[in-house]
């Protein structure tokens, strides 16, 4: 049975990262190519906004997809008082409809997925009214644990937490975002966290201009010290602009009717930097976003440049040798992934599992 064991442990070890490449299309040289580049970026953003589909998943696709820096969507409620156009579920089960959708939505964009233990009541202006339900210490709490956890370089607010944003869940969550941002590096804030994480500085806090008419997104366009990016731009790898790829994304939202077009040309983003150090040109300004060994970057890079997509293998020897100096972690195990794709690494668990029959049946040790 130790053999039963160990091919469980195999095939969770080999299982964890998957998601990585849900990206329709995303498969054999393209996996590859994509998961060698990837290996090199270690820069970190943590996006937070109220409910599910407040997330901009074209900023998202952008990040995870083009800059393959590790994204991440803090949803702090689950949508349990929204509408539902394809069921009659309502509230919790409602939740639980959203919650999946939001998974399925990270598939495709590339980004990971967060909560707070925060409840959707249904709308309301009022912000006084969403944190007294809430529980204002309690949820803030928990987005420090995120922030600590995630461990994120730069962090983005959808929302301005200003009347602007309507829905007083919308203005909570910038406002316990901002409020985040300083807790989390405060090590007298919330100290049970620290029996298992440690206080986390993001380098900055930005906010992600929502405009929700044409008013709005020419005063974003006015704003004083905003950074622009494009998440129109193509990728010849993926075949997709990061835009199309948000359509796709956003498009999980069934239960919302968040169906969206898969757009390709120009669609610019502005973000401003709320608080920390201010971002000039880039949204990872003066952040390291590579690995500080240079011996580790150098093989890292040189793998990357030696795939060939025909032999996918002969990047194995330098990935083992990267692995040997890499720490533990999220991107020890996006290489151990990266390994097995080089590889062509296939198993056939119906077939293992007749083998493992057959072998009791037997009475002889697994092999």
């Amino acid at each position: 049975m130790r053999f039963a064991s160990w091919f469980a442990a195999f095939l969770f070890f080999f299982s964890g990262s998957r998601d990585l490449f849900a990206q329709r299309n995303l498969a054999g040289a393209d996996e590859a190519k994509y998961a060698l580049e990837r290996l090199s970026v270690t820069g970190r953003v943590l996006m937070i906004a109220a409910h599910p589909d407040d997330e901009n998943t074209a900023l998202l696709a952008w990040l995870a997809r083009g800059r393959k820096v590790r994204t991440g969507y803090l949803s702090l409620t689950r949508g349990e008082g929204g509408q539902n156009l394809i069921g009659s579920e309502q509230g919790n089960l409602l939740g639980l409809i959203r919650t999946q959708e939001l998974l399925s939505a990270r598939r495709i964009d590339g980004a990971e997925q967060f909560f707070s233990s925060a409840v959707d009541f249904g709308f309301t202006k009022s912000v006084d009214e969403t944190l007294g339900k809430w529980g204002r210490e309690r949820i803030l709490g928990d987005v420090v644990y995120v922030i600590r956890k995630f461990q994120p370089d730069v962090i983005v607010l959808r929302f301005s937490g200003t009347p602007r944003d309507g829905h007083g869940q919308h203005q909570a969550s910038a406002i316990l975002g901002k409020e985040a941002f300083a807790a989390a590096a405060d090590p007298a804030r919330f100290p049970e966290q620290l029996k298992e994480l440690k206080p986390w500085h993001a380098k900055r806090l930005m906010w992600n201009v929502f405009a929700f008419n044409r008013q709005q997104e020419q005063q974003a366009q006015t704003l004083s010290g905003r950074i622009e990016v494009d998440p129109g731009d193509f990728d010849p790898l993926l075949g997709y602009s990061y835009s199309e790829i948000a359509g796709m994304s956003r498009s999980q939202h069934k239960s919302q009717a968040m169906g969206s077009a898969e757009r390709r040309g120009s669609q610019k983003n502005y973000l401003v930097t709320v608080a920390g150090d201010t971002a000039k040109t880039d949204i990872l300004d003066g952040i390291p976003n590579g690995w500080s060994d240079s011996h580790l970057s150098a093989l890292l890079r040189e793998a990357a440049t030696a795939y060939d997509p025909r032999e996918p293998q002969k990047t194995v020897g330098l990935l083992l040798k990267a692995r040997a100096l890499m720490p533990e972690g999220r991107k020890r195990s996006e290489l151990d992934e990266t390994i097995a794709v080089c590889t062509g690494l296939w198993l056939d668990p119906a077939q293992i599992v007749r083998w493992l029959r057959r072998d009791l049946r037997s009475g002889s040790q697994p092999r």
